[in-house]
């Protein structure tokens, strides 16, 4: 902050002020004096802190408390009743723009978590992508400069060639370049891990090759609150302590605790000197240390806004010296006796944390009520790891084992239930990062535990309302997307599908230029902070964008690049005469003009294959998905979501294939063009995909695979297990994804046996022949007809003729047998075959039998 920001002024911007200020690391001493000192000359009412207690004796004496952190005693209380917690950044800003600014973009909650980013783009990014970028960033407490200044910390852009990191190299600012990817892989997660492996000129997220291990920076986060039960008390047996964390404060210890008479003679005579009370009535008491979530101390203590943690968190107290509230750390709080419902059924292992993070994890698995094992078994549920780099990983792969990150953990425990992992926040691993960065970072939900473990009346209800309407929404499953209507499905012909096309966005005003935190109190800034609900699509856009091959803008491939990426990493199709060509991303510091967009008016979603139309052209690209977007299509890479599939033929690329099983209506490329020239959706039966050849070479009709897909909904593998070996051509992730999007379960085979059992089978004819269908309706009737020549007895090996993969056929046959199935080793025109067709059906053709 400028040394003498308020020098000749006298405004008084901030006379319906009262604040007061919480100390720290960051915010002591001068500066204290500093901010006190401009903002009563400017109007405000300075009301102190109790110098017993150092803490605020009546919050509703003050409108704002400045601070740099959410963690002291009074900021819930402080929230319950209305007070604004700032972080002194607030002041600065409300003093460039001459008069108080929104609170919340200055927030220390730690559910902000780019509240310390300044994030300029550079020229390379296209327009669209800044405003998506500048959404996520602002929704997550973060600043948009339109310019890079000494201020900004990140810069984002594709190459380093570029006139503003060019600039930034030459005035030495300290911003780190980056691809948008470290964007993208933030908002996925909710968390704001590490630069480095994103940092240009030479990311490691786009070298051909692995460099080597991956880094690992320990979290401060999880600093003595690894284990809910600390092993010793440390104390120093030649200085005496007097603890001032609980002046004035009445400390209960629960028996449940199981404190020697030793440990607790000790701990009361720290509280003592500390000039606290040692009480026996939990009526009498500020503070409730317990093991567990239960009992009528820790509800009547809960009900009544009382501090209750555990002995971890006071030890912590006693060994620091300083404050934190016992939410701020998972294993901080008391542990539900019982665990979390449904983790006792879970056997949970770990890889790649190591340290204390790995501590913290055994412990938090076993607070949540699953068993843990250090060694990896085909019988463990779950593995959770901090990057897909491991032997372990490779197991569970093979085993259909569970991968997932440990926010899946965390956030389970954090909010008192068994989150679902189709949450793509906890099977996220963003390339050469080591989730063991941000371990410990995830806080209590204090609302679940009051819903699951003590009721009290809302109190804060309509403060968390009004949190509610001015806060933009959390990253991942809490984000509100855009919801793209998926045509009815019906007895109908899909391609008769009805389409509506939507009202144009009306015209928007002006610029959209936005300033930093230091010199940003201007108006654009301020306009793009009042329209965070209209941002909110935007975000929701970014995260489908960062779905697709390379995510946000286009995978961030360098303008070196002809193709976009290194031919290493270029996305394989099924065959190397399908080949699917992706578009390019190479821009060269030039501007795009940003075409009218309504991401609001999405109702289609359109996936295309094998089509080279934005090969090398990144500005038609970006300039023709806008134009899209504005009549109501959204390009999407998922085949789970698709209802139009785009293609100049039948392809047998992944996304063709895959995207198949959701019944799409299947248009020529003819269809994008009419879109594009007319700026309206025309009939989609008008360019309904005609490939007779195509047809007649994978022995399907297109309308019949359309209607057996409206069948199967996603079905078509329901309870199937299907290895694939690594060698087949086009790689198994690929079929994987194809299996995947049927319904089925694929592991990758390596020789490692693999609990496998017989698929249950439907409704059987009787010995007329018929079947008895009493019980099932008739959609399930017609999904069983695609897969009656399905005994539910043969296992399936995908494979190559590779020598390394025929090796592996053998240990593959003796696991069947021992299953009592029939092993049957086919070749990838296997799988494409029943995929293309939508019915299971084999042909001797396609089986494998060298050995």
């Amino acid at each position: 902050m400028a040394d003498s920001l308020i020098d000749g002024l006298s405004t008084k911007i901030f006379s319906p002020v009262s604040f007061t200020i919480i100390e720290g690391p960051s915010l002591q001493g001068e500066r204290v004096d500093e901010l006190k000192e401009q903002l009563k000359l400017n109007g405000a009412t300075f009301v102190p802190l109790n110098p017993q207690t150092g803490r605020i004796d009546d919050v509703r004496q003050v409108t704002h408390v400045i601070s740099h952190t959410s963690d002291f005693p009074d900021y819930f209380d402080a929230l319950d009743n209305f007070v604004h917690v700032v972080k002194p950044e607030w002041i600065v800003a409300s003093f460039e723009r001459n008069k108080t600014v929104n609170p919340r973009a200055y927030s220390p909650d730690p559910g902000l978590f780019m509240s310390d980013v300044i994030v300029s783009c550079a020229q390379d990014i296209p327009e669209g992508d800044k405003e998506a970028i500048m959404g996520g960033v602002l929704a997550m407490g973060g600043q948009y400069s339109s310019a890079v200044t000494k201020f900004t910390t990140h810069l984002v852009a594709l190459s380093t060639e570029t006139d503003m990191c060019q600039l930034a190299r030459a005035k030495n600012l300290k911003a780190n370049i980056v691809l948008p990817h470290w964007f993208e892989d933030c908002l996925r997660l909710g968390k704001k891990i590490v630069e480095k492996p994103y940092e240009l000129p030479d990311p490691e997220v786009l070298r051909a090759t692995s460099p080597g291990p991956i880094a690992h920076y320990p979290s401060e986060a999880i600093q003595d609150a690894t284990d809910p039960i600390p092993a010793r008390l440390t104390l120093s047996p030649r200085e005496p302590r007097v603890l001032q964390v609980f002046s004035g404060k009445k400390v209960m210890l629960s028996e449940d605790l199981g404190l020697s008479e030793r440990i607790r003679t000790t701990i009361e005579e720290l509280l003592s000197a500390g000039n606290a009370e040692v009480v026996t009535d939990v009526d009498r008491a500020d503070i409730l240390v317990c093991h567990f979530r239960e009992g009528k101390d820790y509800v009547k203590a809960s009900q009544g806004g009382k501090d209750v943690g555990n002995l971890a968190w006071l030890y912590y107290l006693i060994t620091h010296d300083k404050w934190t509230s016992p939410t701020r750390r998972l294993l901080h709080y008391p542990v539900p006796k019982d665990g979390i419902p449904g983790f006792e059924k879970y056997t949970i292992s770990l890889s790649n944390y190591v340290g204390d993070a790995r501590v913290y994890l055994e412990n938090l698995a076993t607070a949540c009520g699953a068993s843990f094992s250090r060694v990896m078994r085909q019988e463990n549920t779950h593995l959770v790891t901090a990057h897909l780099q491991s032997e372990k990983c490779d197991a569970a792969r093979e085993w259909n084992i569970h991968l997932v990150n440990h926010l899946w953990l965390e956030e389970s425990f954090a909010k008192c239930e068994e989150l679902s992992l189709t949450n793509p926040r906890y099977t996220h691993f963003p390339p050469r990062t080591n989730l063991g960065e941000v371990v410990g970072q995830t806080q209590i939900d204090r609302e679940a535990v009051e819903a699951h473990f003590f009721k009290r009346p809302a109190k804060r209800a309509q403060k968390e309302q009004i949190q509610k309407d001015d806060a933009e929404p959390s990253v991942g499953a809490d984000l509100p997307v855009r919801s793209t209507p998926v045509a009815k499905k019906g007895r109908k012909p899909r391609n008769s599908l009805e389409v509506q096309t939507p009202d144009v966005e009306r015209s928007r005003d002006g610029k959209e230029n936005m300033t930093p935190s230091s010199t940003g109190g201007r108006g654009a800034k301020n306009k793009a902070l009042t329209k965070l609900h209209d941002l909110a699509p935007d975000i929701a856009l970014y995260e489908k964008e960062s779905k697709r091959k390379g995510g946000v803008v286009h995978g961030g491939r360098r303008a070196s690049e002809p193709d976009g990426k290194p031919k290493e990493l270029l996305k394989r199709s099924l065959e190397p005469e399908d080949n699917e060509k992706e578009s390019s991303s190479a821009a060269k510091g030039r501007k795009t003009k940003k075409a009218k967009t309504d991401t609001s008016a999405t109702v289609l979603k359109l996936m295309l294959s094998g089509d080279d139309r934005w090969i090398g052209k990144t500005k038609k690209e970006t300039e023709d998905k806008n134009k899209l977007r504005a009549i109501g299509i959204h390009i999407t890479e998922n085949p789970t979501e698709v209802n139009i599939l785009c293609a100049p033929k039948i392809v047998r690329t992944k996304k063709f294939v895959a995207a198949l099983s959701n019944a799409p209506a299947v248009v020529n490329t003819k269809f994008l063009d009419q879109c594009l020239k007319d700026k309206a959706v025309p009939p989609v039966e008008d360019f309904a995909l005609e490939d007779k050849a195509g047809e007649k070479a994978q022995d399907i009709k297109l309308r019949q695979t359309i209607a057996r897909a409206e069948q199967n909904c996603h079905r078509l593998f329901r309870d199937w297990q299907i290895f694939v070996t690594e060698g087949v051509k086009g790689g198994w992730v690929t079929f994987k994804d194809i299996i995947e999007a049927n319904g089925g379960a694929c592991h990758l085979w390596k020789g490692r046996a693999t609990q496998v059992s017989k698929r249950p089978r439907g409704k059987q004819p009787d010995a007329d022949g018929d079947a008895d269908m009493s019980d099932e309706t008739e959609e399930e009737t017609e999904f069983e007809q695609n897969r009656e020549v399905d005994d539910g007895e043969t296992l399936y090996l995908i494979s190559s003729d590779d020598k390394e993969d025929v090796k592996l056929w053998q240990k593959f046959r003796d696991m069947a047998k021992k299953a009592d199935m029939t092993p049957r080793i086919v070749e990838p025109n296997w799988l494409l075959s029943c995929a293309l067709s939508q019915q299971i059906r084999f042909d001797d053709k396609w089986e494998m039998t060298k050995i």
